[in-house]
């Protein structure tokens, strides 16, 4: 009969309809789940460009330094930009930028340790002595000059042959940076923090970050002059004496000038540097 085909059929209609609820619950079920991870996402996104716009702040903070007060660059000037790493990229575009600000022209070089290995390793004294003419007649035209390096690496060029060296200070180094540079430029040095500087210092790279940032973002210009009685004082003085445990050491710094360091040429530092003396001492 028709009430029989019906209750025979009924097993089939109900596993279907069972189906057909079951695909609704893993569709809802889904997109609950796609919709949940789509906030966890967006939240994480939100917290990495936080992050990211503070590092910023403290990136601005440091070019603003390094060329407002390191190398008080002023409109017209040249600066020649060395970016040593691929890691302090941030830091050189913010130089950059904040040069173009003061109306300033950034000329800016790159190399990484990796690079300058490979030449050092075939290095001739041809070579050098054509980089270094390039370079001097840059260096000439430069009003200031701005150093960065961050490497991984730092022993990257350990195997260099010590000859291979030596013609680079001799014939390239010599000539660009203690004959012209050093003497003739505002000229500033520093590192950029990398995981290689965090391994040397034992500790984790966003806490050797912090580290880094506060010290290189200090009021350097108000440690200066503060600095200023000091100067006076060694100025005036004669005999120093240094005594520690297992450690006496005299000499004299009687006439000879104190050198007031501020992050002035490398950043970040606050020193004093007495030109020459003599140490009889006890270690």
């Amino acid at each position: 009969c028709g009430n029989c085909n019906t209750h025979q059929k009924s097993p089939f209609l109900a596993i279907f309809y069972y189906f057909i609820f079951f695909r609704l619950c893993l569709s809802i079920s889904l997109r609950i789940f796609v919709k949940h991870c789509t906030i966890l996402w967006k939240k994480a996104v939100f917290t990495a460009r936080k992050e990211l716009v503070q590092m910023d702040e403290r990136i601005k903070t440091l070019a603003y330094n390094l060329v407002h007060f390191s190398c008080k660059l002023e409109k017209g000037e040249k600066v020649w930009i060395s970016c040593n790493g691929v890691h302090p990229l941030p830091l050189v575009k913010q130089i950059i930028k904040e040069t173009y600000r003061v109306g300033a022209i950034p000329f800016v070089k790159m190399m990484t340790n990796s690079l300058e290995r490979e030449l050092l390793l075939g290095a001739t004294e041809e070579q050098q002595k054509i980089m270094a003419e390039v370079d001097c007649r840059l260096m000439e035209q430069m009003d200031a000059f701005i150093g960065v390096r961050g490497e991984d690496n730092l022993t990257e060029q350990y195997d260099v042959p010590t000859e291979k060296i030596d013609i680079q200070n001799r014939l390239y180094d010599d000539p660009v940076h203690h004959q012209i540079r050093v003497p003739h430029t505002k000229w500033v040095v520093l590192r950029y923090p990398t995981n290689a500087m965090a391994q040397s210092a034992k500790t984790s790279l966003e806490d050797f970050e912090d580290f880094y940032f506060n010290v290189c973002n200090l009021d350097y210009g108000k440690m200066g002059d503060a600095m200023e009685h000091l100067v006076e004082l060694m100025n005036k003085t004669d005999r120093v004496r240094l005594v520690a445990r297992g450690t006496d050491i005299s000499f004299s710094i009687k006439d000879i000038p104190a050198i007031k360091c501020a992050a002035a040429a490398i950043s970040p530092t606050a020193r004093f540097i007495p030109h020459r003396c003599a140490i009889p001492s006890t270690v």
